[in-house]
This record gives structure tokens, sequence and C-alpha cells, in this order.
């Protein structure tokens, strides 16, 4: 090819270009390494700080100049490119660009020549820019994957369209946020190799951050326990309540997340503790709560410490063994679906009719519903009775608590958490543990900014949702009847129901009622609320301080900080502990992973055959086969 722009006559060895005085002069504008905006033009002396920068911005421009060019040369020193219309029969475009490595500027990456001017501009490319690696869209959404570690290649589809008004295959968009994954994190290898400094930099940045790695070996990864400082420090001023569960991972290694999760002052979830193990087996969840107990200080001197989960059997022994003063709680939800496979193994028929009465009974606070319920299960099914008492049920029944769960019944806040990591958890394990760190981040900012409105606007000392049942109480308790005191720390108080319940004023700040609802939701019931009012008291002493603002504040009070880079991470050394680490052997399968996990009878929709038709007030059809419905085909004469 001979180039007609009088490239070979001014430059002809890359000495001549590197000596040569003209071609050097000071440019103000040099491109940093950390923009991704996309140059209007390349242009002659334009400088970049090393070649991959100067790659990205021609690609940026030829895409954004919709124009395209291919390599003519490139190596370490040089970087050459034409146009990909130069030899066309009919219409040759002379244009190129010519950059190297100059000596004088320290190493840094200078344009010689750009010209002449690109001319075969074209309105449409048919079947996508030649240009648009997978290489140039990584480094385009590099920074926001590091914000948004799960982006979907949907998202990365839609940015490129929306940048550059072209639409990108689905393969390469995964490819470029692979490669994003694998320039922030290292690949899945190098995740877990370098795992142990990237431990000690998050447990050195922030404080009070613990954690603990498992080994096989001496060097093989087996399991990881962390918890982040500002969550511990914030966990003293929840409920005393953790909701443990696991999760399945969807990356390059099998594995189970753990965690334990809390509930905040206004109900909100706050992430305690985690844990990556290889399954979710007995041994897995006694080391999780072992270290739980040991590592983490707040969870092991809490008093009257309640832990919610399902009857998984390594939890019950962890459980029993390690918390033995703390009490353990079932996830009625995980035990109404353990006593739905009973009952169809039992061949009863109206199953879902039971089940429902079962989590009515165990999610109820008044004795007489308690027994009615069960009542009915007994008389359909004495077996089916039986299971339940055999559970204990002051595990799983609200009503015989004595107040240790705050009302909280499920694990849902410990699976919504995990449903919240979906798409974080086919990342490797560093990026993991940033997601979870972006999220803890991200929960604090918006909270904390939330609590400090709220105490301005001072409508009450207490959380929003605390405050809504409040005044609904109040609503309802000014239409009960005058209570009538028996003496001075009791009175008989009669509901809208006709109901007579008796209230005891045990202290200026404990009270008890009939009712139930005071000794286990720890706030007021209609008929503490009335007594109040008719005493000139404040009600409000009568909350538990976990429903306060200041509780809130306090929960949301610490400080995440920046995670240092990798240059500044501490290097290996056996002396203390830091060493290389190889990855698990629990690899995944081949093939594309599971994202969703196998559906039991939780996932079920819940049955309508007991619904009543809203035309004929009759079961077992819906309003288009109605045959009392004169519209309908089956319409009977």
């Amino acid at each position: 090819m001979d180039a007609k722009n009088n490239f070979e006559e001014t430059f002809r060895t890359t000495e001549e270009w590197d000596g040569n005085d003209h071609c050097d002069p000071p440019i103000i504008n040099i491109v940093s390494p950390i923009e991704v905006t996309i140059p209007s033009e390349v242009y002659e002396g334009q400088i970049f700080h090393n070649k991959e920068d100067l790659q990205t911005a021609i690609n940026g421009w030829s895409i954004s100049q919709n124009v395209q060019y291919i390599n003519s040369t490139s190596n370490k020193t040089r970087l050459t490119i034409l146009c990909n219309q130069h030899n066309n029969v009919h219409r040759p475009y002379y244009w190129r660009l010519h950059a190297s490595r100059s000596k004088k500027l320290c190493g840094l990456w200078k344009v010689s020549c750009a010209g002449p001017p690109h001319t075969c501009t074209q309105p449409v490319i048919p079947g996508g820019h030649h240009n648009c690696t997978s290489k140039f869209i990584c480094r385009h959404i590099m920074p926001i994957i590091k914000q948004q570690l799960d982006m979907k290649s949907k998202e990365i589809i839609a940015r490129m369209e929306s940048k550059f008004e072209m639409k990108i295959s689905y393969m390469k968009a995964w490819d470029a946020r692979r490669k994003a994954i694998e320039a922030i994190f290292g690949s899945y290898e190098e995740s877990y190799r370098s795992l142990q400094r990237f431990m000690e930099v998050l447990h050195m940045s922030q404080p009070g951050t613990v954690y603990n790695v498992d080994l096989v070996g001496g060097s093989r990864f087996k399991a990881i326990f962390w918890a982040f400082g500002p969550s511990i420090n914030g966990w003293q001023h929840c409920r005393p309540v953790l909701s443990l569960d696991g999760t399945f991972l969807l990356g390059k290694y099998r594995g189970t997340l753990l965690a334990a999760v809390g509930i905040d002052a206004n109900g909100g979830l706050f992430p305690l503790a985690f844990a990556i193990v290889e399954s979710e087996s007995n041994d897995s969840w006694v080391w999780f709560l072992r270290n739980l107990h040991d590592l983490v200080e707040v969870v092991k001197e809490r008093q009257n410490l309640c832990i919610i989960s399902d009857k998984h059997a390594g939890l019950v022994r962890g459980c029993r063994e390690i918390f033995p003063q703390a009490v353990h709680r079932h996830c009625l939800r995980h035990l109404r679906e353990n006593f739905k496979k009973f009952l169809r193994r039992q061949g009863i028929v109206d199953v879902e009719g039971l089940c429902n009465n079962m989590y009515l009974a165990g999610s109820t606070e008044d004795s007489a519903s308690f027994t009615r319920m069960m009542e009915h299960i007994k008389n359909a099914k004495q077996e089916a009775y039986d299971w339940l008492i055999q559970r204990d049920v002051s595990k799983w029944s609200l009503l015989f608590d004595n107040g240790c769960r705050y009302s909280i019944m499920t694990t849902n806040a410990s699976e919504c958490f995990n449903g919240v990591l979906k798409r974080a958890r086919g990342l490797p394990i560093q990026g993991l543990v940033m997601s979870i760190y972006y999220n803890l981040v991200s929960l604090f900012m918006r909270r904390s900014t939330e609590v400090d409105k709220w105490m301005m606007d001072a409508e009450s000392e207490f959380v929003p949702r605390t405050m809504g049942i409040l005044h609904r109480t109040e609503r309802e308790a000014r239409q009960c009847h005058e209570p009538i005191a028996i003496n001075r720390g009791e009175f008989k108080v009669v509901d809208l129901a006709s109901k007579t319940q008796k209230v005891d004023v045990l202290t200026p700040e404990k009270c008890a009622c009939t009712c139930n609802k005071p000794q286990l939701h720890h706030f007021p019931c209609v008929h503490v609320v009335a007594v109040a009012g008719y005493r000139r008291w404040n009600h409000n002493a009568f909350v538990s301080q976990y429903f306060t603002l200041n509780s809130y504040k306090a929960t949301y009070s610490g400080l995440f900080h920046v995670v240092p880079p990798k240059d500044v991470w501490p290097n290996f050394n056996n002396l203390t502990g830091i060493i290389h680490l190889l990855p698990p052997t629990f690899r995944r399968h081949v093939g594309r992973p599971r994202t969703t996990r196998f559906r039991n009878t939780m996932d079920e929709a819940q049955s309508s055959s007991n619904k009543r038709r809203g035309h004929c007030k009759r079961n077992g059809h819906n309003r288009a086969t109605c045959p009392y419905n004169p519209a309908s085909s089956r319409y009977y004469r």
C-alpha cells in the first residue's frame, strides 16, 4: 500500500520520530488513564499514558464518527492503523494514524501522525462496528462495574445503545463484563490466591472488622467468615434477634453463602455476619455459629438473644452447644411447609386448610384462637395434631414465646437479603465480598440520612412504623369503655368486642395484659393505652427502647471507609499468615449455572379451591364455567 500523506518522507524510522524535536511540543491536555470520555477527535501530538488508553480513545472516536479501521502495526513501541477502506478498488481512502512510545516523554505514548481527513463515514455500518470490541466495552463500563458489581449483560447492551446508538450482541456484552470483573478482582483462581491480602486490608481499613479463613492442607481454601465493624457496632442497638439462612453461589466454584441478619428499629434488614462454605451441612453451620460466638463479641454477650432459623440439624446442634443461653426459635414458614409434606404423606384431602390453621395458630397471640385452630387440626387428623405438639409449641408459636422473637415469625429477613445478592453470587469471591460491602455502604448512607430527617421533623420519638401502630392503637383506645381500677396497678378494660381484659402496670415502664400483646410485641396494646389515658400516664413509656429514633440513629452511626487499592495491600508473608491460597476443590459442573433454586412446597401458589365464586358463591368452578351464570357456556337451563 502506497500512502499518499507524506508519511514516508517525514518519518522513516522510530529513531527519527523520537529524535525529532518538532514532533514533541508541550501538550497540556494529556488524556488521563481514569477518564472514560470519548475524544471528539484524535490529532497529531496527542499524548496518552499507555497503549491501552490510546487504543480505547481511538476505538471510541471511530465508533462516535461511524468509521472503521484496521491495525497495520501493533507492538510494544509502535501502533499504526489504517482505514479499512484503504484497499478499496473503486475509491481507496488513505487515512492513517501512527503513534509510538516516546523516550523523551518518559514512556508516554504520542500520536505522531493522523491524516488526511477521514472521508469514508457511513450512515449505518451493517453487522455492528468492527472496532467495538469487548475490550473497549470493558474499559467503558469499568467505572460502572466497580460501583455496580451485579450489572447484567442486558444493562450493558442498553448503555452502549444509549451512548453510541449501536446495539451489540449479548455474548459481546457478557464477555466485556467478564473481562471487567477479572480486571478488578482477577480470575476466580487469582481471587482466591490473594484472598488473605484482601481480607487483611478490609480488617485494617474498616475498624472493628473480623474475619477467619479456614484452610485444608495448609493452603487450600475451605471456608471464610467475616463481619464488618460498623455492622457489629450497630447491631447492639437492634432487637436481640438473629435470622439465619443460606443460599447457593453461582460462580465457577460451588459454595454456599451463610448469613446472620438482624432487624432494626423500623423493621428493616440489618446484615451482621457472613460466611462462604462448601455446602449447607451440619459441620458448616456449627463452624459458622462457632465463629459468630468467638469473633463477634456483641453476640456472645447479648442478653435474651433469640436465634430464628429452620430446623436444620446443624443449626439445632450448634445453637444447643454454642449458644446454650440463647433462645432458639423455628421459622414458622419452613415449619408450615414441612407440615404440608407430612399431611400429603398421610393422604389428607384438605392440606391447604390445615396448613392455614397451623399458621394462624402459630402467629396468633390469643389463647382462644390458638385452641380453636389446634382443635380443628385435631378433629381432622389426630396424627397431624401430634406432629405439631412433638415440635415443641414454644419454638414455633408466638403465644408461648414469652416475647423472645419480638413478633418475628420467619427467616424472611435473611432470605430477602440473599435475594438482594442474587446477581452478585456469580462473582469471584472478592467480588462477592465487595458487593456486600457496597450494599452495606448504601444501606448505612440511606438510612442515616432518613433518621436525620425524621429527627429534624420531631414528630415523635419513635420510628415511623412504630409511630403508625401507636396512632392506630390510640384511635381504637378512645372507643373503649372507661377502665375500672381494681387497685393502684390493676385495671379491668372492656374493648369494642365486649371482651374483658386485665391490665397490670408493673413498673412505670413495664406492663402486662391478658391479651398478651404487650408481652409479645413489646409495645402497648389498646387496653394499656386506654388505662394510660384514664390515669393521665404517658403510654409511650411502655414502648421498647429498640423502637426509638435514638436506637435507629445509633444503629447506623458507624462509618465505612474506602478500601485501599491493590498496590498498598500487605504483601505475602508466611510469618504473618498471609499466604497464597489455592482455590477450593468443589468446582461446579460443566454448563450454565442454575440461577434459581429447585422449587419445593414453599414455591407453590396458595390454593384457591376454598374461595367461593362471586356469582353463585359456590366452589369448584369460575365465573366463565359457572352453571348458574346465564353468560356461561355451561349454564344449566
